[in-house]
């Protein structure tokens, strides 16, 4: 049995969830693209700390491991720490049906 003025009022309270999913979607999408954009600063700082490290262990005659020793600690818990950062946050969405 339908009530003629229910589908209507069903229809618009799924108009209203899929807006606010989408309004949700899209402040996620600028999100994921600042964390993107983020992360491809970072691999690209870390592509020239190698060719610093690389430079240094032609330059120097060392070994790889000491060439590398004192930037790879320092570059390396920053990028770790930016990853579990943007982990956390992505799990912040959720997914509701109306």
């Amino acid at each position: 049995m339908e009530i003629p003025g229910e589908p209507a009022a069903n229809l618009g309270q799924i108009l209203e969830w899929l807006r606010k999913e989408l309004a949700e979607m899209q402040i996620q999408d600028q999100q994921l693209l600042l964390a993107l954009r983020h992360l491809q600063s970072l691999l690209e700082e870390l592509r020239t700390e190698s060719t610093h490290w690389e430079d240094t262990r032609s330059s120097r005659n060392t070994s790889p491991f000491r060439a590398r020793l004192g930037s790879e600690g320092r570059g390396c818990q920053p990028v770790l720490r930016e990853l579990a950062q943007l982990h956390r946050g992505e799990e912040s969405r959720r997914s509701s049906l109306p």
